[in-house]
């Protein structure tokens, strides 16, 4: 697996490294031979990947559900029933659970009839309003006697319009004695039991919405350089055969998590199928684009490919046309755990020697291994 690379800079200990290796030649004393005179060497190779492609990094997180919500009732009273329990996975619009219905049912008849008994009061004000307009205009009553009936008969409407509220409050108080599941889900946790005189906005369930679940991971402050380049995102799954699935970044934090001090960074899986339970092991894999950055024309091999030359690194790159290995002059960028990014004269598509390089002159012949087998 190949790794996100760290801070660029040149690394002196580098060469180090490389007389440590370089020391593991028994005969690093003794005088070469000719070329003509060493037999061909099998050596491990590699082949230089496309800069331009991506670099991947991998991180261990859980799933998490990518919205939970809390449910209450907004009506006090007593649970008369409870449909669902932990684990059970509801459907949006499933009834979870109902408070007694008799008081709030009492309230919606009782407001019922008085609105009729408003409404008929105010059809009798309209009447009298009515023909006391016609008795004003040819003076069989008094203006200010008009006046009153036109006062009752305001007071009338706006009783009927406060009765009609008063009933639509009393209907959704009902209804409020239902609760129902606001999305496809799956419920958490159950904080009440049967028969329990609940208050408004008492948690009574918590579901979770796993139709989209997310992984958290942490990131190491080296690698968010790369935040705005990590793409090619994907979630392997242990417990479901290591089963891989596309993912999408939703948030890097950019403050560091006391806990991990590292930096949190979200991700996002869809699942319409349910298969993704929260808990479950997950292991993220982000590829950083390196197009358009410093390290765009940089490659990342084992540190063991590397030898010193002339106080300079250099690898080896063998011709399959001619079987001999040529020294090429590299530069050392960053080291990544057991691999170093090196930029120098070198192509993608090309092969160098991967261990062993110690060992090798220039011009010797050499065979690529691969697998145990000499080719």
């Amino acid at each position: 697996m190949t790794h996100l690379c760290s801070h660029p800079g040149r690394y002196l200990w580098i060469p180090v490294i490389l007389l440590l290796l370089g020391g593991c030649d028994g005969n690093s004393g003794s005088t070469p031979a000719t070329n003509d005179e060493k037999p061909i060497r099998p050596a491990r190779m590699m082949t230089l990947e496309t800069p331009s492609e991506l670099a991947s990094r991998r991180f261990s997180g859980r799933v998490e559900p990518a919205e939970t919500t809390t449910l209450s009732f907004r009506v006090p009273g007593q649970i008369e029933t409870l449909n669902a329990d932990v684990g059970d996975e509801v459907s949006e619009g499933d009834t979870l659970g109902q408070l007694d219905q008799r008081d709030f049912r009492l309230q919606v008849r009782e407001t019922e009839s008085q609105l009729d008994s408003v409404r008929a009061t105010l059809e009798e004000a309209r009447k009298n309003w009515q023909r006391g307009k016609e008795l004003v205009d040819t003076g069989a009553i008094s203006d200010a006697e008009f006046d009153r009936l036109e006062s009752a008969y305001e007071q009338a409407r706006a009783k009927r319009n406060a009765t009609r509220e008063a009933l639509e409050t009393a209907r959704s108080a009902l209804d409020d004695t239902v609760l129902e599941a606001p999305f496809d889900g799956v419920i958490n946790r159950r904080m009440v039991e049967p028969f329990e005189q609940v208050s408004p906005q008492r948690p009574v369930f918590s579901i979770d919405n796993i139709e989209t679940v997310e992984v958290e991971v942490s990131i190491p402050e080296r690698l968010m350089q790369f935040r705005n380049h990590l793409e090619d995102v994907h979630v392997y799954m242990p417990v479901l055969d290591n089963r891989i699935f596309d993912a999408r970044v939703e948030n890097v934090r950019l403050d560091v998590s006391p806990d991990t001090q590292a930096y949190p960074v979200r991700v996002a899986v869809n699942n319409p199928e349910r298969e993704l339970l929260p808990g479950m092991t997950a292991e993220v894999s982000f590829k950083a684009s390196l197009t358009d950055t410093p390290w765009d024309d940089s490659f990342l091999i084992p540190v063991e490919a590397l030898f010193e030359k002339e106080d300079q690194p250099h690898v080896w790159v063998w011709d399959p046309d001619s079987g001999e290995v040529a020294s090429r002059p590299v530069t050392t960028e960053s080291l990544e755990a057991d691999s170093v990014r090196i930029t120098g004269k070198i192509s993608a598509g090309e092969q160098i020697v991967v261990a062993g390089a110690q060992h090798l002159e220039e011009g010797q012949k050499v065979s690529r291994l691969e697998g145990g087998v000499v080719q």
